[in-house]
């Protein structure tokens, strides 16, 4: 019998994501019975709720899950799993409904209210928003990393920023689906670079595999050592990034964080380079200082500011922008109040 929220939800999302493995016809027939297919959707619902009441067992297996899910999605492996599940579709959608909603929660309405109603102005709004959140200059990087990291830190570090940094082309490659014009062709040049410009020994991913090989940060750690955080971190984009109609979020999203990248790439260089670690594992970072400056430069006029002309557009990105911004700095705050002064 599948378990319940009646135990635990890390016994209920054990048990789930255990199936996993079955085939999608294998695994629908498992909740053939009406019964049992709407007990699984009523667990989901009862998990968002929990999580969303701030229970943090119940937060953790919720992100939990969604990121095995996407797993499915993104990552090549059995030849049969449940992926293709319709039952799973409907488990997704509302572990993504619930993850949308709490993120929402954390934005303040007024917010919206000062969107500017010329598109020519959106652009610095938006830099102008995200200078004076919290996450801009976060004291993690600039006083922790910059200054006073050892280098068990540094490998915390790394293995928590696996959960985005470890498969940022496969969200630019999600992206550019129906894209056109400008947006697709800033967006390809984008993901080229990701892709070393051509040169397999510069692909990003595998200057960043360099890192985790050089802590020696094994598969089992990647897959189930992340925070209740940096796995939101890492929903979040492939949430925004595989539906079309959340495009306009991404787009907000992406541009905030490559803007955010350069500063906090050189605290991260700054303090390896302290530690006096091999300068072969920070050739990534070192990397994007100046790819990253480029990028938001290029995205903000090329992608940002044609899709303003819109107000719901706007709103769109802004929201995406603000998922973003929050986001990183609950996953920043966790990660600091961790390491006190």
């Amino acid at each position: 019998m599948p378990a319940t929220l009646s135990t635990t939800p890390t016994a209920f999302v054990t048990d789930l994501v255990s199936r996993f493995a079955l085939s999608e016809e294998d695994f629908d027939r498992s909740y053939a019975d009406q019964d049992a297919y709407d007990e699984l959707l009523e667990n989901v619902t009862r998990l968002g709720t929990a999580a969303s009441a701030g229970d943090a067992d119940a937060q953790f297996a919720q992100q939990y899950l969604l990121a095995k899910i996407y797993g499915l999605h993104t990552q090549l492996g059995a030849e049969s799993t449940a992926e293709a599940s319709t039952v799973l579709h409907a488990v997704t959608r509302q572990l993504e409904r619930d993850t949308a909603r709490d993120e929402d929660s954390w934005i303040d309405e007024s917010i919206y209210a000062s969107i500017p109603d010329d598109p020519e102005r959106f652009v610095p709004w938006l830099k102008n928003m995200t200078r004076e959140h919290r996450v801009f200059k976060h004291p993690y990087y600039h006083s922790f990393l910059r200054e006073r990291a050892t280098p068990e830190d540094f490998r915390s570090f790394v293995l928590q920023e696996s959960s985005v940094d470890a498969r940022f082309d496969d969200l630019l490659a999600m992206m550019q689906v129906g894209s056109d014009g400008e947006t697709k062709m800033e967006i390809a040049k984008n993901f080229w670079d990701e892709m070393g410009n051509g040169d397999p020994a510069m692909v990003h991913t595998t200057l960043f595999g360099r890192i985790i090989a050089h802590f020696g940060i094994t598969d089992d750690e990647l897959k189930e050592s992340l925070s209740t955080e940096a796995l939101l971190g890492g929903n979040l984009p492939v949430l925004i990034c595989r539906y079309r109609n959340l495009f306009g979020e991404a787009v907000g999203h992406l541009a905030v964080a490559e803007w955010l990248a350069p500063d906090r790439f050189s605290q991260v260089l700054h303090g390896w380079e302290r530690l006096g670690l091999p300068a072969d594992g920070i050739t990534y970072h070192r990397l994007h200082i100046g790819i990253d400056a480029h990028h938001a430069s290029a995205w903000f006029a090329h992608v940002v500011k044609p899709m303003a002309a819109e107000p719901q557009t706007r709103r769109a990105m802004a929201r995406g922008a603000l998922w973003r911004l929050n986001s990183s700095c609950r996953y920043l705050d966790r990660i600091l109040a961790q390491n006190p002064a």
